[in-house]
């Protein structure tokens, strides 16, 4: 491991902050694979089958905010630990009711939307937790090494999933993900994550927006970054929305095909992340960007055009390699924003709601595309539309 990467885990509160995130993770791509092989099963509608990843966009959209400004009055922890708890139960009800033979579309769309609520309540204080727990030089590395771990999981879990799938049924899947949120639970309970500088100093200050803060974060700057983001998560959410139908519906992939596509979208993000000292340079940002989204629209092309279980490995494989260089950077760059602001989690409850907002309204957009048309028109749009902004970004960066 080369240090210069990977030392922020020499600090042991944030190795083993990073150790329980990582189990978490696992399990919810565990979950990812399951909640979708049993609504391909429930219904064969492609809209029906896009709410899913609806659902769980949708409350990021709504809440990160106001969650984010709640952990920017010092109950980062309170929040934490109610939010893990939540999701704890929801993915143990969604095992229960798979048991029973009792799940529906509904009730697999209610208990998403919930699980949705506990992400977006826990997002903006995990996030700030996440730099608050090494140095301030170290940040930008600590970022990195929790979205290698991110994609690590993205490469174990779907393959993890497939197999359970195959093996023991759905149920056991939403039983692991519900147990994958005790490690997180735990640490939290035991390490009281504080509020930030100034709450420390003025516990009973309640803190407040400024004119001055309003004005940053909706400067022209700022809004050209927010539009950007909307826009090319609202072009990348086409492959979360279509992949299931079209993976396991039309070109009928078993249990362990359909796990493993995740897993090639991971290996694809960590061959990434071996050149991440070059892509992650602040002078190669919009280049990086620029190759990021090309790289994705290529994934979205070969998958509207796969017609084997090969063809959309290599697909997921090109969409994970450009998924994690936007997905990074597009933090990294929000997370500078905030640097003179006191309202860390509130600011990146801001980015998470721009992210999502573009990735549920995207969602639903390609789902009702793909009903109306077909899932390969759809993701064919969703290319031109990815591969266009690619090449537009990296014209603006080499003029």
């Amino acid at each position: 491991m080369k240090s210069s990467v990977w030392a922020p885990l020499k600090i042991p509160v944030y190795r083993s902050f990073w150790i329980c995130a990582f189990i978490s993770n696992l399990g919810t791509w565990v979950q990812d694979v399951a909640s979708s092989w049993v609504m391909t099963h429930l219904s064969t509608s492609p809209l029906v089958i896009s709410l899913l990843a609806f659902m769980n966009s949708l409350p990021v959209v709504i809440l990160s905010i106001p969650a984010g400004f709640l952990a920017d009055q010092g109950h980062r922890r309170r929040i934490l630990l109610i939010s893990q708890v939540g999701m704890f139960f929801s993915a143990a009800m969604l095992a229960y009711l798979v048991w029973q033979q009792q799940l529906t579309e509904s009730s697999l769309l209610g208990l998403s939307l919930l699980m949705g609520v506990g992400f977006a309540m826990t997002n903006p204080a995990f996030q700030s937790v996440l730099t608050d727990l090494v140095p301030h030089e170290s940040q930008a590395k600590a970022v990195l090494v929790y979205y290698m771990g991110i994609n690590i999981t993205r490469v174990m879990g779907p393959t993890l999933g497939g197999g359970l799938l195959s093996g023991f049924g759905p149920e056991v899947a939403f039983l692991l993900n519900s147990l994958s949120f005790l490690g997180l639970i735990l640490f939290f309970w035991r390490w009281p994550v504080g509020p930030i500088k100034i709450a420390k100093l003025e516990v009973q200050k309640e803190i407040i927006w400024s004119q001055a803060e309003w004005k940053f974060l909706f400067s022209v700057h700022n809004m050209k970054l927010w539009m950007e983001i909307f826009v090319v998560t609202f072009f990348a959410s086409s492959l979360w929305a279509l992949y299931p139908l079209r993976g396991r519906i039309e070109l009928g992939l078993n249990s362990l095909q359909y796990g493993s596509l995740l897993g090639f979208l991971g290996l694809g993000a960590c061959c990434s992340v071996i050149f991440s000292e070059k892509i992650m340079h602040t002078q190669r940002v919009h280049s990086s960007l620029a190759g990021a989204y090309i790289s994705y629209g290529l994934g979205l092309l070969l998958m509207g055009l796969a017609s084997g279980f090969i063809y959309m490995c290599a697909a997921m494989f090109f969409a994970g390699i450009g998924w994690i260089v936007l997905a990074t950077l597009m933090n990294m760059s929000s997370r500078q924003l905030t640097g003179a602001s006191h309202l860390k989690a509130t600011m990146m409850g801001v980015f998470l709601a721009v992210f999502y907002a573009g990735m549920s309204m995207g969602a639903i957009s390609w789902g009702a595309l793909a009903g109306v048309s077909s899932s390969s028109i759809a993701l064919i749009s969703a290319s031109i539309g990815m591969s266009f902004l690619g090449y537009f970004k990296f014209y603006k960066s080499t003029h």
